[in-house]
């Protein structure tokens, strides 16, 4: 397996070296989120070790590229001095896999280490694919299936449900989501956000006949759930079909951009 380390402090870079080259993975070692960047663009990797202080772009930032770019692979473990509960909770919604606060121990170390490999070796075997409800999310190939028909989706619409499909059944607050589909929080009066979960919940026809349903919890924010499937009456099943995924041009309104 191959892990990447991404950390500023040679210190503490070397002690987690240490912890990871007896287990037999190969490390790779980088000091700021620019050069992780650039081997990620081009190399494998199994792990990510982060640290959230880097200089050029922040842990934080690293985390949103790649789950932009390179979807829920690899795993990605924050292991930084930032404690403070609100931290961890920002990290681990917008899709950290674990988190460590230093000084670590060495075993604990080890402990999430092996879970989170564990973890990405059986998410190889799908070959970056996430099945809910009656849909497939190939995050390798950025596209949304219902049924075996692929649905068209602009970049920033795919980066907003891939993020939900990869919190199935999670509560997200809209500062989460706004951060780890943008880059960045959204001014409060915006309605970018707003724009476009309508969209996504248009195009994708997010319906429990369909098996997902995308709800909105208010003031706290939004849910993706799967929805058990229900046993039509006989009499009522000549009568309903399941909803279908809409096309652009069938709702949007004529000139309307958005991000």
């Amino acid at each position: 397996m191959r892990v990447l380390i991404v950390e500023d402090d040679p210190v503490h870079a070397k002690s987690a070296a240490r912890v990871v080259e007896p287990l037999g993975h190969e490390i790779v070692e980088v000091s700021d989120g620019e050069q992780a960047v650039r081997l990620l663009r081009s190399e494998p990797f199994d792990l990510v070790i982060v640290d959230w202080l880097l200089p050029r772009m922040t842990g934080f930032e690293l985390l949103y590229w790649i789950r932009r770019t390179l979807g829920a692979s690899p795993a990605v473990l924050f292991v930084t001095s930032k404690s403070l509960e609100d931290d961890i909770v920002l990290a681990m919604e917008a899709g950290a896999d674990d988190y460590l606060v230093k000084p670590f121990r060495v075993a604990e170390l080890v402990s999430r280490m092996n879970a989170l490999l564990r973890r990405a070796t059986r998410g190889n075997e799908h070959g970056g694919l996430i099945c809910a409800g009656e849909y497939v999310l190939d995050s390798v190939e950025r596209t949304v299936s219902l049924r075996g028909q692929r649905i068209e989706l602009t970049p920033k619409e795919f980066d907003l449900i891939a993020f939900f499909f990869n919190n199935l059944g999670k509560l997200l607050s809209r500062k989460v989501v706004s951060i780890s589909t943008w880059g960045r929080e959204l001014d409060p009066a915006s309605r970018t956000l707003d724009t476009h979960i309508y969209r996504v919940r248009q195009k994708l026809a997010l319906a429990p006949e369909n098996g997902l349903r995308l709800s909105s919890v208010y003031t706290h924010g939004y849910r993706l759930e799967v929805v058990p499937a229900r046993t039509l009456h006989p009499a009522a099943s000549s009568h309903h079909s399941p909803a279908q995924p809409m096309q652009a041009a069938q709702w949007a309104p004529a000139g309307l951009a958005y991000e």
